[in-house]
């Protein structure tokens, strides 16, 4: 198995050093990109800021409610501002409290609230 493991590791060394000398010039090395075209765009996003701020703020990583308000609120404001800059086609066509919506339920998709939500959803389902 740590064959196999090792195989793989050296496969994507090798794919990751090979797409370095074709990408084009005008990439850097520290070039950091994503992409919000999608909602996994957005929420992608949204945790990377949110984990950034806990680095900054770390009363906030203490408290899972801190937590999930600093995620919807980055979450908010994020949708907001690729609306307004028309960063984005997914939000065009909104108005602006279904983007801040949409920035709510991004927010709480890239804190996990999901899990929560799975969890509550289990104490309903029968055995």
């Amino acid at each position: 198995m740590k064959r196999i493991i090792l195989f793989f590791c050296l496969c994507l060394i090798t794919l990751a050093s090979f797409a370095q000398t074709v990408l084009p010039a005008a990439e850097s090395e520290t070039s950091f990109l994503i992409d919000l075209g999608s909602f996994t765009g957005i929420v992608a996003l949204i945790s990377t800021l949110v984990t950034q701020i806990m680095k900054i703020i770390p009363a906030i990583s203490a408290s899972k409610l801190a937590k999930i308000l600093v995620s919807c609120g980055v979450g908010m404001v994020v949708c907001i501002l690729a609306w307004l800059l028309q960063l984005t086609p997914l939000l065009t066509g909104y108005i602006w409290w279904q983007v801040l919506i949409y920035g709510l339920a991004a927010g709480l998709s890239g804190c996990g609230f999901y899990d929560v939500i799975k969890a509550i959803g289990a104490l309903f389902k029968k055995e």
